[in-house]
């Protein structure tokens, strides 16, 4: 069918998402393991090891599953996926305002097609990627006082304020900051006036082919004296990176499984079975529950 990937891509695409379930569903784990020491040690000198240990997660965990995504997303544009599937608005919506717009996204409850195994890759890119950008390292530093490294980097024209629709908003603002030349009709449905490009993703992000001999996680020692710490924002932010995860896992499952649908169970089995052996969780995994 017209705007269909073949077999081969998709099977090309199976093995990442099934990494990226992998990782994200062991650093949601992981999340919520340090929120439950969080909220045990919210205002204790524990709480340094626990920015140490979320740095860790975002800094190498979470950004694997987002490499990982980040292929999956790349294969189908390369194989001449359907672009309905896509939409380059999430990419300008500050980061602020995302998290309620990806939660507000209005999804088939039961996938079935290529386009909607993509539409939840990209949803789950973005929520894992919005934890590890912003959700986490903002927990961070109200927990010490102070933000620790990036390893993502937000596009630099985001749309500016906000809006009752998000994501017109930040479509009308794709049309006039990148496609000034472009007018959107007047469709009341602004899903209908998303201009069907490739949207840009961090490029910090490792590709797949770059995540074979992972580095250890990076060291990062808090300070042990900051200026400006907030217990309680700091397990706001905690919160917010655990329900993204969540969502990540959730829309990664539902993709997998409409992927294998068109495949041979073997091949898909077979799949599976390298995927446990080969994601990368981080040099500490896989963890261990309370």
């Amino acid at each position: 069918m017209e705007g269909e990937v073949g077999k081969k891509a998709l099977e090309c695409i199976l093995m990442p998402a099934m990494l990226a379930a992998k990782n994200v569903r062991a650093q949601r784990d992981r999340l919520l393991q340090l929120r439950r020491r969080l909220q045990q040690q919210q205002r204790s000198p524990g709480v340094q090891y626990v920015a140490a240990d979320l740095f860790k997660v975002y800094s190498m965990g979470l950004r694997a599953g987002c490499g990982y995504l980040s292929t999956c997303l790349d294969i189908a544009y390369e194989n001449d996926a359907d672009l309905s599937f896509t939409n380059p608005a999430f990419a300008f919506i500050p980061d602020v305002q995302l998290y309620d717009t990806l939660f507000a996204q209005r999804l088939r409850p039961r996938p079935t097609t290529q386009i909607d195994a993509f539409t939840r890759i990209e949803v789950a890119y973005y929520a894992a990627d919005l934890a590890m950008g912003y959700h986490v390292p903002r927990c961070i530093e109200f927990l010490v006082g102070v933000r620790p490294p990036s390893v993502t980097t937000k596009t630099d024209d985001c749309m500016v304020g906000y809006a009752d629709d998000t994501l017109a908003a930040a479509t009308d603002h794709i049309f006039k900051t990148r496609l000034a030349g472009m007018v959107p009709d007047d469709s009341d449905d602004a899903t209908e006036r998303i201009p069907k490009t490739r949207p840009r993703r961090s490029n910090q992000v490792q590709d797949q082919e770059d995540m074979d001999e992972y580095p250890a996680a990076p060291t990062w020692e808090p300070p042990q004296v900051a200026s400006s710490k907030d217990p309680d924002q700091a397990l706001s932010y905690l919160h917010r990176a655990c329900s993204l995860a969540s969502l990540a896992v959730k829309h990664i499952d539902a993709a997998v499984a409409v992927i294998s649908t068109f495949l041979d169970p073997k091949e898909v089995a077979e799949t599976a079975e390298m995927a446990d052996e080969d994601a990368y969780i981080s040099e500490n995994g896989p963890y261990p529950s309370d």
